[in-house]
């Protein structure tokens, strides 16, 4: 009887050394091929310099997909030719051999598109990496430009689609109330807008649609036409008919290029009817990195960090629109492993994501975020995130969360990073509580990105390249590293077919992100001022939102204007 007991211990004990052995194999080969990329790129370094030009170690350099669009990926490719770096006309390429024709052609015709050309050497593992990078951000990039480029052929341009919407509004009076909701939505997505605002006043009702931020007039349409849509719209979210006087909220779907978009609705009644506004909640095939994002330098290197740590409070901030939740999704999205268990509280669910557990609350049953966030905690998570902080009990709840070993994340609304700590001890957080729970604050804001058709580079003003200088003393006085040169020129706006005649495509976030340090820990708990906090987080190296901004117009990414429009104060 008791010889299989042997027999079983044995074979497990062979089995437990053929995984051992196995563990160690892998271990083997990755130390092999660490050495060898180690020894590569060593050689490469000197290939570089006996050639008298640079060398780039691409897998330690962050790279950035916009600059994808300066060469096209199969050229990229068959070229071996990265662009790694850009300052308005100022470009910086990685090649593996400077000397191969197809690499001379694509230099030779980056120089002639008025580019000037700066080549670094890199190894061809290297290569291969960014290469791969690329391919699967240029298949991204197809992917929302077959999106995006549904329909163009029926209307075509913004100006074009403004002009038929002009029309529209005759069309409406033969047509059904539903078909003219969804011809005004799906109008509204050939456009790349995010919401569309339905604003009666006394004689006409206004339609207005937010493109990249920035709302524009649409048309008007008749008071009796505007009674039938606006009765669709509530009809379609599931709101009360029959009650125009409190504000509702509501949602409906409907399907664009062969997807289901959904649509949030929110109305109040105004003296001359209900006022809807409609935002289109478009998810993406795959979640947004932090680098499409906008996110650079040390504010990307933060970011990575903050989806390393084991516990912690982690909070965005920022008005309405701003980005906030996207970031969330991002942190949430490199968190979203096997290993962990995600759970979210929103109000609503926007977005679905895969592997994640997502809670809508429903305030009017008395599922809240307060009561909500105390029933995901008993669901054992190991990150949970709520969509906003509104109130004291939903504070305590999160800080506790953060100290008992869980990540948290949320949302709040203040300017900047650092006033986020003063806001949490006006809500009632004892300072004990905030320090210890209290991780990183992603403070953000959204610019529109300058059309890469259509935008040109002039040259700056005087009081232009005085605000270069400001902000680069600015970065001198607290021994920053990252101060940037003032550019020879910016981008300037002119508008085009495929912007829409807007002269902006898309949209970036400025940020300034604090993590907190002891020193900042010490502060809190002593209730020091907001002015010594920020004098903490400068010499720990934070750039603000402004300074963030003026980085990117030197990149030609966005205009001075844009940053003007979102950071209504200075930089500090």
């Amino acid at each position: 009887m008791d010889e299989p007991k042997v027999d079983q211990k044995v074979e497990e004990a062979k089995s437990a050394e053929s995984e051992k052995s196995k563990a160690s194999k892998v271990d083997f080969d990755r130390g092999v091929s660490q050495i060898n990329r180690e020894f590569q790129e060593k050689s490469t370094r000197k290939r570089a310099h006996d050639m008298g030009l640079a060398y780039i170690d691409l897998g330690r350099t962050p790279l950035n997909q916009d600059f994808l669009k300066l060469i096209e990926y199969e050229t990229a490719k068959n070229a071996r030719i990265i662009p790694f770096f850009r300052v308005g006309k100022k470009i910086r390429v990685a090649v593996q051999n400077p000397e191969a024709p197809e690499t001379k052609k694509a230099i030779d015709s980056l120089r002639n598109e008025g580019y000037e050309v700066d080549i670094s050497v890199a190894s061809v593992s290297g290569i291969e990496d960014a290469l791969k990078f690329y391919g699967e951000a240029q298949q991204k990039y197809r992917k929302i430009e077959l999106v995006k480029g549904a329909g163009k052929e029926s209307i075509g341009t913004y100006e074009k689609e403004i002009a038929a919407l002009s029309e529209l509004s005759k069309k409406l009076e033969t047509i059904t109330a539903e078909e003219g909701l969804n011809l005004l939505d799906v109008t509204a997505m050939k456009t790349g807008a995010s919401d569309i605002h339905y604003e009666p006043e006394e004689k006409t009702v206004i339609v207005r649609f937010r493109i990249d931020g920035v709302l524009h007039k649409g048309l008007e349409m008749k008071h009796e036409i505007y009674k039938n849509i606006s009765k669709q719209i509530k009809y379609s979210s599931k709101m009360q008919l029959n009650v125009i006087t409190i504000p509702q909220d509501g949602r409906y779907s409907f399907v664009f290029n062969e997807r289901k978009i959904g649509v949030r609705v929110s109305s109040i009644p105004t003296p001359y009817g209900e006022s809807f506004v409609c935002r289109f909640l478009v998810s993406e095939d795959e979640p947004k990195g932090f680098d499409s994002l906008g996110f650079q330098d040390s504010a990307l290197k933060k970011l990575e960090k903050v989806c390393k740590i084991s516990h912690g409070m982690v909070l965005a901030t920022g008005p309405t629109g701003s980005g906030k939740s996207t970031t969330l999704y991002a942190i949430i999205n490199k968190m979203n492993t096997p290993e962990n268990k995600v759970i979210t509280l929103e109000d609503p669910v926007e977005y679905p994501i895969s592997g994640v557990t997502q809670s809508q609350i429903d305030e009017k049953r008395g599922y809240d975020f307060a009561n909500g966030l105390r029933a995901l905690l008993r669901q054992d998570p190991d990150i949970a995130m709520l969509g906003e902080i509104r109130d004291l009990e939903t504070a305590q709840t999160a800080a506790q969360a953060a100290l008992t070993g869980h990540i948290v994340l949320s949302t709040l609304h203040t300017n900047s990073a650092i006033e986020t700590i003063p806001r949490l001890v006006n809500m009632g957080l004892p300072p004990f509580m905030i320090a210890p729970s209290l991780d990183t604050i992603i403070a953000q804001r959204l610019v529109r990105r300058v059309c890469s058709k259509c935008s040109t580079m002039e040259e700056l003003s005087e009081s232009e390249k005085k605000e270069f200088k400001d902000v680069m003393d600015n970065l001198e006085k607290i021994n920053h590293n990252a101060v940037v040169e003032v550019p020879e020129k910016v981008a300037r706006v002119k508008g085009c077919d495929a912007c829409s005649q807007t002269g902006y495509s898309g949209r970036l976030v400025l940020a300034e992100i604090v993590t907190i340090d002891e020193e900042i820990k010490a502060l809190i708990l002593n209730d020091s001022s907001l002015v010594d906090l920020i004098k903490a987080a400068r010499k720990a190296g934070l750039i603000t939102m402004r300074e963030d901004g003026f980085f990117k117009v030197a990149q030609g990414l966005t205009t001075l204007e844009e940053v003007y429009r979102v950071t209504n104060v200075s930089g500090t």
